[in-house]
């Protein structure tokens, strides 16, 4: 359990906090939620660690409502979705860039029973908002091995996160709200109602660590360690992200993200040649050519034992809060669930019960 420090040598009142939150990391939740405070005129100060873990930095950054070897519609698409595509396209503009890139998801049907089984469900209503009527159709051939079609999926695309995180803290520097700086427990000093760290004050601390979650040992995370390929594939549509055992999504440069692997045993940032071999043997199965393999990435995600995002406050510190747990799936969630948190720190508005880390105590 953490154990803070405490000190008074700044004033105690609210009046007196030079800023409304900390927030401790800035990956794609750090981001979303400095820039949602940011909107509502909130003060804040975000301190990043100079080595965080890549799971964000390595992220394909996909937004697909319909996964899993099952095909089912992702949890809550019909809320998150929406939200995050608003968001990240008014972020863009706000922020003078570009990183996110609606596109559809295709998925490759693996024999004759998926496709009719597809035929036969996909009129049915909930999955009425990414599926359309007719969208069953076959791939390019010379691109994509498909001998049984494939399924359009829209709603979704893809996110530059390394990119969003790059304008996010342009943004956070040119506002003098932006530290690079490792926060230990020991940093941290209670004030009063509020916090301390070094010369800054803030009335709440949100932590947005990923796997770095040593305030919160008391929680069941149970991280992943995944890798990724990049590669060039320059014959191929960069207009789409196909799935068919693997993902191949198009990166900003011009190459292709390939991935990924999902391991709960060894959580290292080693690449290992197994990992790589499983991935490429996946991609042979649906893509043709011989793409080149140009990069090999590791990270480790923040997941939970019941494949649910957490959020909520400390259970003994007031002003304590965390915003985690978001798997593979961050992208399509982060804008959603920091509107959830911030409704919670802001206005006492209740944390639905799926997301609380409470649910756990």
């Amino acid at each position: 359990m953490l154990v803070l420090q405490t000190g008074s040598i700044f004033a105690s009142t609210k009046e007196g906090f030079v800023q409304d939150y900390f927030i401790i990391g800035q990956g794609l939740a750090g981001s979303v939620l400095a820039l949602k405070l940011l909107e509502q005129g909130k003060r804040i100060h975000v301190f990043e660690s100079p080595q965080p873990n890549t799971s964000s930095t390595i992220a394909a950054g996909l937004m697909n409502p319909v996964t899993g070897k099952r095909m089912t519609v992702s949890w809550r698409a019909d809320e998150m979705f929406p939200i995050a595509s608003r968001f990240y396209q008014k972020q863009e503009s706000l922020l003078n860039t570009s990183f996110f890139y609606p596109m559809p998801v295709y998925r490759v049907f693996s024999s004759v029973g998926e496709q009719n089984d597809w035929t036969a469900k996909m009129h049915e209503s909930r999955y009425s908002r990414f599926i359309s009527p007719d969208a069953i159709e076959a791939l390019d051939a010379t691109q994509f091995r498909n001998p049984f079609g494939g399924l359009k999926v829209t709603g979704g695309g893809r996110l530059d996160v390394p990119q969003l995180m790059d304008a996010t803290r342009k943004r956070l520097l040119e506002e003098g709200c932006f530290s690079l700086r490792h926060i230990s427990a020991e940093d941290i000093q209670t004030i009063g109602e509020g916090y301390s760290i070094g010369e800054h004050q803030a009335r709440r601390v949100v932590f947005c660590t990923g796997v770095d979650m040593d305030n919160w040992g008391f929680l069941p995370f149970t991280p992943m360690k995944g890798e990724v390929l990049e590669v060039e594939a320059p014959q191929h549509d960069r207009e789409k992200i196909v799935v068919g055992g693997c993902f191949f999504s198009p990166k900003t440069n011009g190459n292709f993200y390939v991935g990924a692997t999902y391991d709960w045993r060894n959580l290292n940032l080693v690449r290992t040649e197994k990992a790589k071999l499983e991935l490429l043997e996946r991609l042979g199965r649906f893509v043709e050519g011989n793409p080149k393999v140009v990069d090999h990435r590791v990270g480790v995600r923040p997941a939970v034992k019941d494949r649910r995002p957490m959020l909520g406050q400390h259970p003994e510190m007031k002003g304590y809060y965390l915003l985690g747990g978001f798997g593979s799936k961050g992208v399509s969630m982060a804008p959603y669930l920091a509107d959830c948190l911030i409704a919670h720190m802001e206005h006492g508005q209740e944390l639905d019960v799926e997301l609380n880390l409470r649910r756990f105590l």
